[in-house]
């Protein structure tokens, strides 16, 4: 076995389901052998039902409660028969040939620890924390106040490069890298957990890289809302890692301690107060849809213009809601042209096979599923 993904998920049985078919694609042209191991963390949608009926070939690990990422990603990655591994999250979208760069990447360098790629969010906006660097307590500060140069790395989002901490929603590795140091820390339940194991990897003596080059789509907000929960879930990530890797003085510890609370305490009052998080789609009223197919077939009862994707590089459309259609539209003409569209306009996903469209306008909210 070569190589093993491995995606753990939790009630974003669409976006799964998105997730799996790109996955699908990627692996299909590679002529290696491969596994998708999915680890369910107790999710009350359909999830476990999409992956049993639609994609019998994937290996599903159901728990019977939510474990966290961390623990759940280990006991993935325990079952994996691959000789690398791919930790996925469950609200991504690839290209047809994502893996296939990934691992000549990964073959060509011998010191290699963990590769990662450029990610968009389904807005087409570059996220940042596709490459960062190791944070500090300052640097936490510095991010708290608006000034994120320190946080993340300064390498161009389009160059290829070594940075020191990948974002654990897409980390490619060899799983001996993995397994020599212990995987996740599951004293992290969410948050915080790829900064500790980029560094730890770091530590050994491999290097961590970015392919500005290969690009996907994370839609984000399928993985957390941004309230308080999760404010108080990253500080204190970073509070943990402050503590394992930084500091061994009782007095640091605890200025350490109080500053991230109040981090904790300034990011509640300051941004969650008045915040009205909601589900999209009452949000979105368009007068222009357009259905981006191949072909002219009115297989869906979409009340939408037919263009070819052709139309969408000689043409100029704007203020519109943009459906792609993955029956007869590729990954790869999909994420190209996100980017750019997306400034002006709303883009969402037709998943093959079933009667509904997805995407996100926003990375602090859960994203839109609109059936037909």
């Amino acid at each position: 076995m070569v190589l093993s993904v491995i995606i753990v998920s939790y009630n974003s049985s669409s976006f799964l389901e998105l997730c799996l078919f790109s996955v699908s694609q990627s692996l299909c042209g590679m002529k290696i052998k491969s596994e998708i191991i999915v680890v369910d963390n107790y999710s009350s949608d359909n999830s476990c039902d999409i992956v049993k009926d639609k994609f019998p070939l994937v290996t599903l690990i159901k728990n019977d409660k939510n474990e966290g990422f961390s623990k759940a990603n280990n006991l993935g990655v325990s079952r994996a028969k691959g000789k690398y591994i791919c930790i996925l999250n469950p609200d991504t979208v690839l290209k047809e040939d994502t893996f296939s760069k990934i691992l000549e990447f990964y073959k060509s360098n011998l010191k290699v620890g963990f590769v990662g790629c450029q990610m968009i969010d389904g807005n087409g906006r570059f996220l940042k924390e596709s490459k960062r660097s190791v944070p500090s307590v300052f640097s936490s500060f510095m991010k708290l106040v608006g000034v994120s140069k320190f946080y993340y790395s300064s390498l161009d989002q389009n160059k290829r490069g070594y940075i020191d901490v990948l974002a654990g929603a897409f980390m490619f590795v060899e799983k001996q890298i993995y397994d020599s140091v212990q995987g996740f820390d599951e004293d992290y339940f969410m948050y915080g957990e790829d900064i500790d194991l980029s560094y730890k990897v770091l530590k050994s003596g491999h290097l961590n890289y970015y392919l500005g080059d290969v690009k996907i789509i994370h839609f984000k907000g399928e993985s957390t809302d941004k309230n308080f929960i999760y404010v108080n879930r990253f500080y204190n990530a970073m509070y943990i890692f402050y503590l394992k890797h930084f500091n061994k003085f009782l007095i640091p510890k605890i200025a350490a301690y109080f500053f991230f609370k109040l981090i904790i305490s300034i990011k509640k009052l300051s941004e969650f107060g008045n915040v009205n998080f909601r589900v999209l789609g009452s949000e979105i009223n368009y007068e222009n849809k357009f259905l981006i197919t191949r072909s002219s077939n009115d297989k869906f009862n979409i009340k939408a213009k037919r263009i070819n994707p052709k139309y969408l590089v000689a043409n100029k459309i704007d203020n519109s809601l943009l459906i792609f259609d993955l029956n007869s539209t590729s990954l790869s003409e999909i994420i190209n042209h996100y980017e750019y569209l997306s400034k002006t306009n709303s883009l969402r996903i037709i998943v093959p096979n079933t009667n509904f469209y997805i995407g996100s306008d926003y990375a602090e909210r859960k994203g839109q599923v609109i059936r037909f």
